[in-house]
């Protein structure tokens, strides 16, 4: 008899159905045929499972096949998409795509993404991520990988660092959270790790973890104090704005810096602006507010438009005169540098050798990979498959981030 239990793996049994939950938000089902492969077995409550009548060794080989094929079907709990898990041995590199992975924009600041998918469903989202999202599936990235490359890229631009944790998604659904943090801080030359949130996941418990991890600061998407108008905007009845305030508050009694950091739609929260600012000042936490802007993937509200930049940048400044605070700032401010460019292994317009690794997340979209780089094939005619070698035309390469199609 073997009893095997993995850290970021629990097995659960119901209604005779056997699930694996992995990274605490997601989950493959383990088929019948795959049960039959284990044999005779017991799952206990805190997910570990006992193979009967075998040795760990064994025990090991049945259930790591078994793992193997489930984390190739994996679904996202909270989204129900069919999610893409990316590790070291997948061949699937984290440069070149702009949903997951690190994006470098050559500059001393560094996006570091480990996640897709969110919990909320707003309706200004620019990327259209959430609940009604029109996209097909989801990405997590292993967190050791992941730590590794950021490390790699901080030595090749050889200065001093900021890392900022900006999924596309809510990233405290990535339950390695906490490590993340305390990897990237613990790189030499990075100096601060920001990590943006909705905020609605966070618990005290949570914020503690990543005060000690070394959390620099935590930018909430705070983008209205009256409940009506928050539940509107976050677009889910479920949206709770005074557990949002209480964690900012408690986030703003750590160690970490706490931003308010607001989407303003005009004609939909324009109005929260004040009340926004004025409960930043009671905390004592920063406001740093967006202007809408459309875009042509993104949710955008019916009947809103931009806010005219002149008319945007008057309130702040009016606001910052009444409440005697900082609104409006600038690269320099959070000390952004230019530093010299990631290397591009093809250009726009050449033609370059791939493998695909994936589907994409849009539907006849495709993932392939060369050079170390990620190309996004879109809008595939070609039905294709993992594995399958293609030449494909560069069409875009701003930012080491790739897309192409098929030559």
């Amino acid at each position: 008899m073997a009893r095997l239990t993995f850290h970021d793996l629990k097995f659960r049994q119901k209604d005779g159905r056997v699930t694996a939950e992995f990274l605490g938000n997601y989950e493959f089902e383990v088929g019948s045929e795959a049960l039959s492969c284990i044999g005779d077995h017991e799952i206990s409550e805190n997910g570990s499972i006992t193979l009967k009548g075998t040795d760990v060794e064994t025990a090991r080989r049945r259930l790591n096949a078994v793992i193997d094929y489930g984390l190739a079907s994996l679904v996202n709990i909270t989204t129900r998409k069919r999610t893409l898990y990316v590790h070291r041995y997948s061949g699937i590199p984290l440069i070149g795509n702009t949903s997951f992975g690190i994006i470098d924009r050559n500059t001393s600041m560094i996006e570091v993404r480990p996640i897709t998918g969110c919990n909320m469903n707003c309706i200004f989202c620019s990327v259209d991520e959430g609940l009604s999202s029109r996209k097909t599936s989801d990405v997590v990235v292993e967190e050791e990988y992941l730590a590794a490359e950021v490390k790699k890229l901080v030595k090749l631009k050889g200065c001093d660092c900021s890392i900022i944790i900006n999924a596309q998604g809510e990233p405290v659904l990535y339950k390695p959270l906490p490590k993340l943090v305390k990897d990237l801080k613990a790189i030499a030359a990075v100096k601060t790790v920001t990590l943006i949130t909705n905020g609605t996941l966070l618990t005290e418990k949570l914020i503690d973890e990543l005060a000690d991890a070394g959390l620099t600061r935590i930018n909430i998407s705070l983008n209205a104090i009256e409940p009506k108008v928050a539940r509107v905007m976050e677009g889910h009845g479920g949206y709770d704005v005074e557990k949002v305030k209480k964690m900012a508050a408690y986030a703003s009694k750590t160690a970490i810096r706490v931003t308010l950091a607001p989407v303003i739609v005009k004609g939909y929260n324009d109005e929260e602006m004040e009340r926004i600012v004025k409960f930043a000042k009671e905390t004592g936490a920063e406001t740093a507010m967006q202007s809408y802007l459309p875009y042509k993937r993104g949710r955008n509200p019916k009947g809103a438009e931009q806010m005219p930049w002149q008319e945007f940048y008057e309130q702040l400044q009016q606001l910052e005169r009444q409440y005697d605070s900082k609104l409006v700032f600038a690269a320099a401010d959070y000390s952004i540098t230019k530093t010299k460019p990631l290397p591009k292994p093809f250009r726009k317009g050449q033609t370059a050798k791939a493998v695909v690794v994936a589907e994409g997340r849009y539907p006849r979209e495709y993932i392939a990979a060369a050079m170390e780089r990620i190309i996004t094939l879109p809008n595939c005619e070609k039905q294709l498959k993992p594995n399958d070698a293609v030449k494909v035309k560069i069409v875009s390469d701003k930012h080491n981030i790739f897309y192409g199609k098929l030559s």
